[in-house]
């Protein structure tokens, strides 16, 4: 079944699309999910403490981990997972294959664009070949975006096809990453550059051999006195194997 999108001259949308829309602007509460899951066009997995804003908008295959929380505005379209305690301000954009990790701090109108125009046609517009032409125009892509754990990035940031972030990473507000970024490295400019380390060389080891992002809820609050301090010794970071199994990944 389908009905008319709203402005668009008639042209016809499906009716799980409308439905969706109708549950972003309300932000797909709690009780509804089960509608957005069972009508969504692809594949929805929204994790019951999950917040979303009102606002957002969900397309295609998308997973969304306990605890993690998706502003107004944001847009998560295509093959979209945001691992467990993320936080996306408003106005961000996932387009593609993009995997964020655990525990990341996504500034505002931050994007993650894996796909991108074919250039070697006479029009680079998408609706021109649909709308006129009833034709295709293809991406091109030189991979999915991968996003470690405990990464900040900035205001404004944009993160191309192809890009691995590492673990801890900081990206400066404004950044164009294009090429991927070592874990804990600090980067910013456009194109993005690293600038700086947050961490010694050994503390960044100990850190990544720690992996504080896989303990469960229980684990970290027991270690509050390690996340309270300042690293700046590699005795400052507990030993992983006083610390037990790494929780499952999700």
């Amino acid at each position: 079944m389908t009905a008319k999108r709203w402005g668009d001259g008639g042209t016809a949308v499906s009716l799980p699309s409308l439905i969706n829309r109708a549950l972003s602007t309300v932000g797909y509460p709690q009780p509804m999910r089960w509608l957005a899951t069972r009508l969504h066009d692809g594949q929805l997995s929204i994790a019951p403490s999950a917040r979303l804003t009102p606002g957002c908008l969900l397309r295609g295959n998308v997973t969304l981990a306990p605890k993690t929380r998706v502003s107004r505005g944001c847009l998560l379209t295509g093959e979209v997972a945001v691992g467990r305690g993320t936080n996306l301000e408003p106005e961000c954009e996932l387009v593609g294959d993009v995997t964020l990790g655990r525990y990341n701090a996504i500034g505002r109108e931050c994007t993650f664009q894996e796909p991108n125009h074919e250039t070697s046609r006479p029009s680079i517009q998408r609706r021109l070949y649909e709308r006129l032409l009833e034709s295709e125009l293809p991406t091109t892509s030189k991979g999915p975006i991968t996003v470690g754990s405990d990464v900040w990035m900035g205001a404004g940031v944009t993160v191309l096809s192809g890009v691995s972030i590492g673990h801890g990473a900081v990206v400066g507000a404004g950044a164009v990453v294009t090429d991927d970024v070592e874990p804990y490295a600090i980067v910013a400019g456009v194109p993005a550059e690293r600038i700086g380390w947050r961490f010694s060389r050994e503390i960044r080891e100990r850190l990544l051999e720690v992996a504080w992002w896989t303990w469960d809820e229980a684990t970290i609050r027991a270690n509050q006195a390690f996340f309270e301090r300042d690293l700046t010794d590699p005795s400052d970071v507990p030993v992983a194997d006083a610390l037990g199994p790494p929780q499952p990944a999700d």
